[in-house]
C-alpha cells in the first residue's frame, strides 16, 4: 500500500501557505511553472469538467495535470516525476534544486565562472551504410559556446545560408557580421555533458480500489491522507535504465564528453540490490565513463519555514569503467547492471513448477 507523499511539489499533509498556493494554481515549484505532468505522466491530465468536486480546488482552469511527485511507500518516499529531482529550464531561478546544480557542475567538471547553455528533449536519429544505427532522446545537453561561420552551418545542417540566419535568430542565436562573412559567435561547442533524469514509474493501480494516479491524486486533493496510491513499478525502472546507462555514456565519452545520471538515493539502492552492479564499489569523489549522482530526502521543514518543501541533499556519487580492463584487478564494471543479482537455488523452480498446472505438453517423437 503507499500513499501520494508530495504533490505540487509540498508534502500532501503541508498547510504552509505555499503549498496552498502552489495545488490551487497547479504549480510547480521547481519549474517555476506550471505542472506540466512532469516525463510521461501527461497521459494522466484531468479534464474538470469531468471531475466536479475538484473544480473549486482549482479556479479558473478546465484541465490540471495530475501534480504528483512522490509517493510513500513502506514508510519510505520515493520520487516518481523527473521535475522534482533537477528540472533546467531559462525561467528557474529556484534555489530548491541548487545543491542538484550545484553538484552537477562539479562532477561535471565544467569551469565555473562561465555560462553554459542547456537543450532538454534533444533527439539524435543516426544510421550508417551498414545499417547500423542511434536513435535516443537526451534528457538534457550542456554545452559551451565558441565561432562559427555561417556558411560552416550551412554545409552541416544542408541548408542554405538565408534559411540557417532565420533558425539562428529564432533560436536565439547570435549573430555577427565579420570580414564580409555572418558568424554565429556563440554556436554549441565543447564541452559537451548530457544530463538524464532517471526517476521511479508508478504501477498502473487498481480502478476499483481507486490507486490509479488519476483517481488517488484527486482523493487527495479532497480526503488528504484518507486516499491509497499505485504502487512503485520496479521492474519497469531497471529496464529503462539497464537500456540506456551504458548506450549514453559511450557516447558522451565518444564526443569527449560525459554523462551524469541523476537519480534519488532509494532508486540506487533498489538497483543495487537487484542487479549485478554493487553502487558502494563504485562511490567517488570524481567522474569516470559512468557517473551515477545521487540524492536523498533531508530533514522535514518546520511549519514556519519559508518554502514548506523537503530539501533534497546527502549526495553521493557512484562513478566507474563500463566494464572493468582486461587484467586489472578490479572486478567488474557498470556492465555488471545488465548481470544478474543472485540465482535462486533451483529447488525454487521446482517449487513453482509444483505450484502450477502444467499448460499443456511437448511430444519428441
Amino acid at each position: 500500500m503507499s500513499k501520494i507523499f508530495e504533490i505540487f511539489g509540498h508534502p500532501l499533509t503541508s498547510n504552509h501557505s505555499d503549498a496552498i498556493d502552489c495545488r490551487t494554481r497547479a504549480w510547480c515549484p521547481f519549474m517555476e511553472n506550471e505542472c506540466d505532468g512532469g516525463g510521461n505522466r501527461h497521459l494522466s491530465t484531468l479534464q474538470l469538467q469531468d471531475h466536479p468536486q475538484l473544480v473549486q480546488q482549482f479556479p479558473k482552469k478546465k484541465t490540471v495535470h495530475v501534480g504528483v511527485c512522490s509517493l510513500l511507500v513502506r514508510e519510505k518516499p520515493w520520487i516518481v516525476c523527473p521535475r522534482r529531482l533537477f528540472a533546467l529550464r531559462d525561467s528557474n531561478r529556484s534555489q530548491l534544486q541548487a545543491r542538484v546544480r550545484e553538484d552537477l557542475v562539479h562532477y561535471s567538471g565544467l569551469p565555473r565562472a562561465t555560462e553554459y547553455r542547456a537543450w532538454s528533449e534533444v533527439k539524435i536519429k543516426f544510421s550508417t551504410k551498414e545499417e547500423k544505427s542511434f536513435d535516443y532522446t537526451f534528457d538534457y545537453v550542456l554545452a559551451g559556446r565558441g565561432r562559427k561561420p555561417l556558411s560552416e552551418i550551412a554545409e552541416l545542417v544542408e541548408k542554405s545560408e538565408r534559411v540557417c540566419e532565420r533558425i539562428a535568430i529564432q533560436n536565439n542565436f547570435t549573430l555577427e557580421r565579420c570580414a564580409g562573412e555572418h558568424w554565429v559567435v556563440d554556436f554549441p561547442a565543447n564541452p559537451v555533458v548530457i544530463v538524464e533524469v532517471m526517476t521511479s514509474s508508478t504501477s498502473g493501480g487498481n480502478k476499483n480500489n481507486r490507486t490509479q494516479i488519476g483517481m488517488a491524486f484527486e482523493d487527495a486533493i479532497l480526503k488528504g491522507d484518507d486516499h491509497e496510491g499505485p504502487g512503485i513499478n520496479y521492474r519497469q525502472v531497471w529496464a529503462r535504465m539497464v537500456s540506456q546507462l551504458i548506450v549514453k555514456s559511450q557516447v558522451s565519452l565518444a564526443w569527449g564528453g560525459k554523462t551524469i545520471w541523476i537519480v534519488q538515493d532509494a532508486l540506487a539502492e533498489y538497483i543495487s540490490s537487484s542487479t549485478g552492479l554493487d553502487l558502494q564499489r563504485f562511490i567517488s569523489s570524481t567522474s569516470d565513463e559512468v557517473n551515477i549522482l545521487s540524492f536523498g530526502y533531508g530533514k522535514a521543514p518546520e511549519p514556519e519555514e519559508e518554502s514548506g518543501i523537503v530539501p533534497l541533499c546527502k549526495s553521493q556519487l557512484y562513478a566507474g569503467p563500463v566494464s572493468s580492463a582486461k587484467g586489472s584487478d578490479k572486478s567488474g564494471g557498470f556492465m555488471d547492471i545488465i548481470a544478474i543479482s543472485v540465482p535462486p537455488p533451483k529447488d525454487h523452480l521446482w517449487r513453482s513448477l509444483f505450484l502450477k498446472s502444467p499448460c499443456g505438453s511437448l511430444n519428441m517423437t
